[in-house]
Formats: structure tokens, sequence, C-alpha cells
């Protein structure tokens, strides 16, 4: 199929009533010279790559010229971007179509994906939950079959929660693998940009793309997995318990090394958050003063009170949490010794829309459900991917994780660890 026609699918697509809040701005005009210069490419034998023609859901919180990087939020005016962000650069080097602003949690502050300035897009696998965030309009775009791809962005688990919500692959890397610059930024110590996919193979694409290295050959692998005890994951719903017992029993069927057992950095960072705060709470205050007055009543209520919540910022609390993240990460390092962490994206199922609406604490309690084990991963730095498992239910999701840098390790494992995945049984641990 021709990227003209492909576009032209994927934008009929993008304006059903379904569709709708899922996009903040495109220009569709450009869209259709990038596929007009693709399908030019394939005619006369030059395609860029596996990326040429496809069509990849931008994040409303990076740049994309000519239109103005709002973070979803109506609260402050942006000027129309000069320039693509460097990764926007990139992926158009390689081919890629990027389709317009994706919308997203306002400044992406919410793992719950919901936003009342340009509507909330809806979830792709049942419309009366809430679709995650806080790349939610990514996530829906690919659930729903307007693109393959999309990037989005990972600060305490934008990209892994909406993806868990949506049936979908999310990768956070580690810090640095991809360039930031050209984002508007949430917590500078945890912003990092992350690809969404339908497929693994596809997210493995947008990852070759957006690096800054060659494809780099993958650790050899060791077949040793590690997944936390209840007690160091806390609650987790029936369904999930149920999911990841089923993983384990699944893995060791197939030949894995799978061992259940307490995972001391995960307890040390609920005790060290109760006790100084989330380092996105000690840092989101500042960075975003830089936009606009926190009280602002344009702010989504929701999204501002959190943001006052965290007034006033105490720097002494900032430098205790960056101080025991160094000491952390060095444990988790030492507690897996050469093996990968699997263990759930979210400890429970979307909930639905009308709960999270119905008060401003029901909001928050589940605001902090979704983000409670993808936040503690961010904190380390662990590379996390948020994969599909069982039926892919909404929430039905695993993540495989491990040390900072071992990304090329965790997306080697995926591809047998997968396909292993997608065909579990759920079934609740006695």
């Amino acid at each position: 199929m021709s990227a003209v026609t492909r576009l032209a699918r994927a934008l009929g697509r993008a304006d059903q009533p379904d569709a709708v809040g899922i996009f903040i701005r495109r220009d569709d005009a450009g869209l259709f010279e990038l596929a007009r210069r693709s399908d030019r490419r394939r005619a006369e034998g030059g395609s860029l790559g596996p990326l040429d023609g496809q069509i990849v859901v931008i994040k409303g919180n990076i740049a994309l010229n000519d239109l103005p990087t709002t973070a979803g939020s109506l609260s402050f005016i942006a000027q129309a971007e000069t320039t693509d962000a460097p990764l926007v650069q990139r992926l158009k080097a390689q081919g890629a179509i990027p389709m317009g602003h994706a919308n997203l949690s306002e400044f992406a502050f919410s793992g719950l994906g919901l936003n009342p300035h340009f509507g909330t897009p809806r979830n792709g696998l049942d419309p009366d939950l809430v679709p995650g965030g806080s790349s939610s309009g990514c996530a829906s775009a690919i659930a729903l079959g307007i693109a393959d791809f999309a990037i989005g962005t990972d600060t305490s688990g934008s990209t892994r929660v909406p993806a868990a919500y949506q049936g979908l692959f999310g990768f956070r890397p580690t810090m640095g693998r991809y360039e930031d610059s050209g984002i508007l930024p949430l917590a500078p110590s945890l912003d990092t940009p992350g690809p969404m996919a339908r497929d693994l193979d596809g997210l493995i694409a947008l990852d070759d793309a957006l690096r800054d290295t060659l494809p780099e050959v993958g650790a050899a692998l060791t077949r040793r997995i590690v997944i936390p005890d209840r007690a160091s994951l806390g609650r987790l719903s029936k369904e999930i318990a149920g999911l990841l017992h089923a993983a384990a029993g699944r893995l060791r069927e197939s030949g894995w090394a799978v061992e259940i057992r307490p995972f001391a950095a995960l307890d040390e960072i609920r005790t060290l958050f109760d006790s100084f705060g989330t380092l996105v709470a000690a840092e989101a205050p500042d960075t975003l003063a830089r936009y606009t007055r926190l009280s602002n009543p344009a702010i989504d209520p929701n999204v501002r009170r959190r943001l006052l919540a965290a007034l006033p910022v105490k720097p002494a609390n900032a430098r205790q949490l960056m101080a025991t993240r160094k000491r952390l990460q060095a444990l988790a390092k030492r507690e897996l010794e050469g093996a990968l962490l699997l263990m759930p994206t979210v400890p429970a199922p979307p909930p639905r829309m009308d709960t999270v609406l119905s008060s401003a604490d029901r909001f928050a309690q589940e605001n902090a459900k979704a983000l409670r084990l993808a936040m503690p991963l961010a904190f380390l730095d662990m590379p996390a991917l948020a994969m599909p498992a069982g039926a892919s239910g909404p929430g039905h999701s695993l993540s495989l994780t491990g040390p900072a840098g071992s990304d090329s390790s965790i997306l080697a494992y995926a591809r047998p660890l997968a396909p292993l995945l997608s065909q579990l049984n759920t079934e609740t641990p006695a």
C-alpha cells in the first residue's frame, strides 16, 4: 500500500467520532507531502528503511515544526516551533511521517490520561475505562488503528501505563539513550522520550531509529528472571496477581530459571517516598513555573491540585532523594546479579472514567495506583519494556526491566519472552 493511501486512511480514521480527543493539532498538507516523497523513493528503489512511509504519532510535548508545543495546556501561550525536535528529525531522515501532536495529560503530569481542554482520548480496548497517561493520545492512536507507532515521553510511567491499559508495547529507555532536546520538561532528572508500538518488531525499529549509535548486538541470554515477591510489589488485583503467577509457571515450563524473592530496592523506595515525597513532585513545580503560575485556574484542576500539593518545594528533600537514588541503583544491580526483572506494569486494570471523575480524592487515589509500580523503575533509571500478556485485556501487561544501560539485553530477552507471555492463561494463585 502506498504511503499516500496509508496516510489518507489514517486521517479518515482519526476523524471518526470515537477518535475525538486523540490529536491536539496536525498539519495534514505537510503530512501528504512527506507521504508523496516516500512513494517517489519507493518507485525509484530508494527506500530509507523499515520506517519509510510509516506513520508515527508524536506526543504534544515534543516540538514539531510550525506547531506550538502546548503539552496539552491552555495556561500559557506557546509559539509555533521553528524546527522539529532532534528525535523527530531522525524519524523524518528515515522516511517516517510524524502525524501531528497527540493529546496527553496536561504537562504530562498524570498517569490516567485525561485532558479537559482538548478532550480525553478513548481507551481502544474499552471506552468506559481511562486511557492511561500521560501519553494517552499516543496509545489511543495505535490501539484504534490510526498509526502503528508513537513517540511519547516517560517521567514516571507515561509510556508504560497507557501501553498497559491499551494492550500495546511501551518502552522507557535508560536516560540518554535518545536525544531529549526539544521536549517541554516536567522533571529533568526523570524525563525521557519513549517509543510505543503495536508489536515488538515495530518498537525495536523505533529504538534503532532513535538511538545515536548503530544497532548493538544483544547480550547473551542467561535465561534468568527475577520476579519480586508479593511483599515487594505491594497490593495487586486478583487479575494481575494471577497473570504474574501464570507467567512464572509458563517461563519455568519453557526452560527459564525463575526466582521469586524479595527485592529490597522496591521496599526502600516506598519508604523513601513516604518520608521525602517523590522526585517528580520535587522537580515539577519549579520546572512548570517557568511556563505558568501553578495556581492558574486555566490548569486542569486535578493537575493543579497535584502541583500545589508539592509546594513549598523543599530543596533538602530533593537532595536526599538524589543521594539515595544512587545507592538504590547500585543495590538493584547487585540484587539482580546479571538477571533481569519481570513484574506487573500496573497493579490493577484501569479504573472507569466515571470513577475517576467522581471526586478529586478518587482521581488522586487512582492516579497514584496507576503509577505505583512504574514510578520506582523510573526513579532507578531502569529501562523497562511493557509487554501485553495473556488475552491483552486492559492492564494485562508485564514489564521486563534491568539496570541502567541494559536496554539492548531487555529487547533481546523480549523476543523469546513476548510470545510466551501472550499465551498466558490468567489464574488466581492459591
